[in-house]
């Protein structure tokens, strides 16, 4: 099956896959919160085509431990993708990942499709760039190459950042509870 009509989807799905040793997508410590979450798409590439900005906005990923869904604008989950890490990272930090698409209210044809991908962070930034094509192998690095391989730019949201904010907030104030004799 060909998941080329997913622009958007299956890019992230590789983000968060479940592995043998430690993703540079997955941290298995306190900071993964940071890496699991909502999403927003700076960017995207389709080939050597860029995905135009009106077909990325208002869309999200949702990214959890081995699985991304793709939300659309009207706050439909439009792809349900499964993720596996495919070894462990290299010493770059980029991780190799394999997606499959396991439930779809935008394309039902996708459902089964797989995909290699490469994945990265930076900081509350991710990169994911995947080759959806028959037989296909991980791409080379995070320039597409063709038409099967697309690529896209991810960013923590806003809303997302402001709520570990708030989370940090409640650890000061549970420190000053500690503090108190009644407690």
């Amino acid at each position: 099956m060909m998941i080329a009509p997913l622009m958007v989807p299956s890019l992230l799905a590789l983000l968060i896959g479940p592995g043998p040793a430690p993703s540079p997508i997955v941290a298995q410590d306190e900071e993964e919160a940071s890496y699991h979450g909502t999403f927003t798409y700076v960017k995207g590439m389709r080939g050597d085509q860029e995905v135009p900005e009106e077909n990325l906005e208002g869309r999200t990923v949702e990214i959890e431990e081995g699985e991304l869904t793709l939300v659309g604008p009207d706050g439909t989950d439009e792809f349900v993708i499964k993720v596996t890490m495919d070894g462990e990272p290299g010493e770059d930090g980029v991780g190799k990942f394999t997606m499959e698409i396991t439930e779809s209210s935008a394309f039902a044809e996708a459902v089964g499709s797989k995909a290699k991908a490469l994945g990265k962070h930076e900081g509350d930034t991710i990169t994911v760039i995947y080759d959806y094509s028959e037989g296909a192998e991980y791409p080379d690095d995070f320039e597409p190459d063709g038409p099967t391989q697309h690529l896209f730019v991810l960013k923590k949201s806003a809303e997302e950042e402001e709520d570990d904010d708030d989370e940090d907030d409640d650890d000061d104030d549970t420190e000053e509870d500690d503090d108190d004799p009644r407690a």
